[in-house]
C-alpha cells in the first residue's frame, strides 16, 4: 500500500471534515477533499456528487476514505425526500464503489441510532433509533453492512459513531460569549443532556483511527452526560465569567422544541479504547479546546 497512502475525505467542508484535515495537514500526510461544485475543483479539491455514478473517481494514490457527508438536519431529515436518499441509498452505494478499488472506508455515523434512553450503549449495543435523522442513520448502517458482508469486505470498513461536537462557531456558545462580553445573563437549558467533544479531539481520533486501519464498529465520546447548563458553568469558571450571569431554564418553561432530547447521550468506548487506545474526552478539556480555539482566532 506504498503507493495508496493518501486519505481522500468526503465532505471536508463539514465541521468533522474541516477538523479532520487541519490534523491530516499538520501529521503531513497526503490527503484530498471532494466537492460537489465543480468551480471550486483544485489539484486537493476533487469533484465527486453522491448521485452521480460517474463522478466517482478518485486520485490513484488514494488508500483510505472518510465518509463524512451526509444530510444531518433533523427538520430536513422529517421533510425532506432527498435526504433519505442521500443518507439511505447514496451513502451505501458510494462506499460499495470505494471498497471495490481496494479502499478502507470510515463511515461517520451518529450517537442518536441508540435512542438516548440507556446510559453508555457499547460498540455492538442494540439500536432504538427515534428521530427521522437516527432512523435514516441506522438503515445506513445496515446497508453499508450488507455491502460489506456481500463484498467479504469487513476487514476494510469501520463505522465511527460520535457525540456532540462543538467548535466555537456552533451554537449556542458565540451567544454565550457575546452575551458576557455586554455582561448579560445567558439562559441555558438543564433539560437538554448531551456528551459534547471538541472538533480539535474528534480530528485527531479519526486522524489516528485512518492510521491504525481498525475495523468494525467504532465510537468516539465525551467522558461525561452534562446538561447546557453544567457545560455552560465549567464555560464561564474558564473564562472568569461571574455564576451570575447564568440563568438556568429549561426548553419546555421558555417554548423551545427540541427534536432530540436524550436522557443519555455518551458512547462506551471499549471496545475503541482497546483497539486504538483513544479515550473518552473529559469536559474540562472540550472547554480548554473551546477556549484556546477562540483566543486564536
Amino acid at each position: 500500500m506504498a503507493d495508496r497512502e493518501s486519505y481522500l475525505v468526503v465532505g471536508g467542508d463539514s465541521l468533522v471534515g474541516g477538523g479532520l484535515i487541519k490534523v491530516l495537514s499538520r501529521r503531513g500526510e497526503r490527503f484530498y477533499s471532494t466537492t460537489r461544485r465543480k468551480e471550486t475543483v483544485t489539484e486537493e479539491r476533487v469533484y465527486l456528487d453522491f448521485e452521480d455514478e460517474d463522478s466517482y473517481k478518485v486520485p490513484a494514490d488514494v488508500g483510505y476514505a472518510f465518509i463524512v457527508a451526509a444530510a444531518t438536519n433533523y427538520e430536513r431529515c422529517e421533510k425532506d425526500p432527498v435526504a433519505y436518499t442521500t443518507n439511505v441509498e447514496l451513502t451505501p452505494r458510494l462506499i460499495e464503489w470505494l471498497l471495490k478499488q481496494g479502499i478502507f472506508v470510515t463511515f461517520i455515523s451518529t450517537n442518536s441510532v441508540f435512542g438516548g434512553e440507556r446510559p453508555w450503549p457499547h460498540e455492538e449495543s442494540e439500536h432504538a433509533p427515534g428521530i427521522a435523522y437516527a432512523i435514516q442513520k441506522d438503515e445506513a448502517e445496515k446497508g453499508v453492512k450488507k455491502v460489506v458482508k456481500k463484498l467479504g469486505a469487513e476487514e476494510s470498513l469501520n463505522i465511527v459513531r460520535l457525540t456532540k461536537i462543538l467548535d466555537k462557531n456552533t451554537p449556542p456558545t458565540p451567544q454565550w460569549l457575546a452575551a458576557w462580553k455586554r455582561g448579560e445573563k445567558v439562559t441555558p437549558f438543564s433539560d437538554l443532556i448531551f456528551s459534547p467533544m471538541s472538533v480539535r479531539f474528534v480530528g485527531e481520533a479519526l486522524a489516528t483511527i485512518g492510521r491504525k486501519r481498525v475495523s468494525g464498529d467504532l465510537h468516539l465520546s465525551g467522558a461525561d452526560n452534562v446538561s447546557y447548563v453544567d457545560f455552560a458553568t465549567a464555560l464561564a469558571k474558564k473564562l472568569g465569567v461571574d455564576e451570575s450571569l447564568l440563568s438556568p431554564t429549561t426548553s419546555t418553561a421558555v417554548g423551545v422544541n427540541i427534536a432530540f432530547k436524550p436522557t443519555y447521550s455518551g458512547l462506551g468506548m471499549e471496545r475503541t479504547t482497546a483497539l486504538t487506545g483513544i479515550e473518552p474526552q473529559k469536559l474540562a478539556d472540550v472547554i480548554t479546546d473551546l477556549v484556546e480555539q477562540t483566543n486564536n482566532s
